[in-house]
């Protein structure tokens, strides 16, 4: 009796043994699995998040791998708009500095002035 007693105890840690020796292959990197008696559990890499079943463990890291994916695509986006707003002042800079040596090297306020006087020329004559 003793000794099927032990073989039943044998295939249960057995059964632990092949469950832990399997899922480390499935598991996403840096995860551990802790054995507590009865229970698993799956434990993320910062130690923080802790779940009951791999395929737990799976769907949330599925779920964290889209939302870094599109928090990248967002992140490259907005340095794409901020290089292009850069590129933009820097045309207007250059347009700007084009202008005031066509006129003499006035600066642009300048340049208004003397529009807005000429405008008022003609409104008097």
């Amino acid at each position: 009796e003793g000794g099927g007693g032990d073989g039943a105890a044998g295939g249960g840690k057995e059964e632990k043994k092949k469950t832990a020796n399997e899922t480390p292959a499935s598991l996403p990197p840096g995860w551990t699995v802790e054995v507590r008696g009865r229970s698993t559990a799956y434990v993320s890499p910062d130690g923080m998040t802790h779940f009951s079943t791999l395929a737990k463990v799976q769907r949330y890291h599925k779920q964290q791998m889209a939302l870094a994916e599109r928090f990248q695509q967002q992140q490259q986006r907005h340095a794409e708009a901020k290089k292009r707003e850069k590129e933009k002042e820097a045309l207007e800079q250059k347009q700007k500095q084009r202008q005031g040596g066509a006129s003499g090297g006035e600066p642009p306020a300048a340049k208004g002035g003397n529009g807005s006087g000429g405008g008022g020329g003609e409104a008097g004559g």
